[in-house]
């Protein structure tokens, strides 16, 4: 990417911080299947970051938040963009040293079923609010087993860990991972889902401009 198109998607959301836009737009990226981007926007973020600990951070948010995007655009996506993002990690450098050592939640510890599920719930309403029992209802009448493993599973395991990326957080990238996917009414859930979890309206909608002018980049 090069440094006028990466200061033009920039300016699409003022109201996030450098790192909010640059995972948006790794998640957009990532959704749309377009991985070759995702290392030039890495290394372009990378290089402005102040020191190692601020980009051992980012490398974190980024991997975990194309994890979590799993739940939205699929396994084979996700391993696309981690390839892609981690290409510009090199063996031996600082950050792959600290990367080494660190701590990852999913991996050190087993998961208990009914505490993960009952995270899950918990995480599914907060972001669906009022309406969480008929959304629930309305998966558990397509297949119950579809309702179970998006509740203990995709919002349990996945998406409500926070060690590295927090809620709103979270839903910011779903809204950039959203957009390529043509789904109107699970983007408006999880809009409103980012509100609910502590985003601003105008955090939200520069998420969405965002995510829109990087996914019509060509």
């Amino acid at each position: 990417m090069d440094s006028e198109t990466f200061r033009a998607w920039n300016k699409e959301a003022p109201e996030l911080d450098a790192n909010m836009r640059t995972l948006v737009a790794i998640s957009t990226l990532a959704s749309a299947n377009r991985p070759s981007t995702i290392a030039s926007i890495a290394q372009t973020h990378l290089n402005q970051l102040g020191n190692v600990s601020e980009q051992v951070f980012f490398v974190h948010q980024t991997r975990e938040s194309i994890l979590k995007m799993t739940s939205i655009m699929g396994t084979p996506k996700a391993i696309n963009a981690l390839s892609s993002f981690m290409s510009v990690i090199k063996p031996n450098d600082a950050i792959a040293h600290e990367l080494s050592t660190a701590t990852y939640p999913r991996s050190s510890t087993t998961p208990d079923y009914a505490e993960t599920r009952a995270r899950g719930q918990e995480l599914f309403a907060s972001i669906y609010g009022r309406h969480a029992s008929r959304v629930e209802g309305m998966l558990h009448s397509l297949y119950p087993d579809l309702a179970e493993v998006i509740i203990a599973d995709s919002y349990g395991r996945l998406l409500s860990e926070t060690y590295y990326l927090n809620g709103r957080d979270t839903e910011l990238c779903a809204i950039g991972s959203l957009v390529p996917q043509d789904v109107p009414a699970q983007l408006k859930s999880h809009c409103i889902g980012a509100t609910r979890l502590g985003a601003s309206e105008e955090m939200v909608q520069g998420a969405l401009r965002l995510a829109k002018f990087v996914f019509a980049k060509k």
